[in-house]
């Protein structure tokens, strides 16, 4: 886990995450994350028959200024 308030480095992250990772790099719980999927709050992708959290599009709306990831944010996804 990453220690609060410590910085990411942004570059060095890998293109799509699984679920219990990402949970596991902000240290929250898996079910945070499930429903932020499940309600397309971060952006996202399915690859087979599991949706992964979609790292490179969320560093690009990071890195252009996205501050707030509201419901709804990612319907368009994949």
């Amino acid at each position: 886990m990453i220690a609060p308030n410590q910085p990411i480095n942004l570059s060095v992250l890998p293109p799509v995450s699984s679920q219990e990772q990402f949970a596991q790099w902000l240290g929250i719980t898996q079910d945070t994350v499930r429903g932020w999927v499940e309600n397309n709050t971060v952006p996202n992708i399915k690859i087979g028959r599991q949706r992964f959290i979609n790292i490179t599009r969320l560093v690009e709306q990071l890195r252009e200024g996205k501050t707030i990831f509201s419901r709804g944010d990612y319907s368009d996804a994949d």
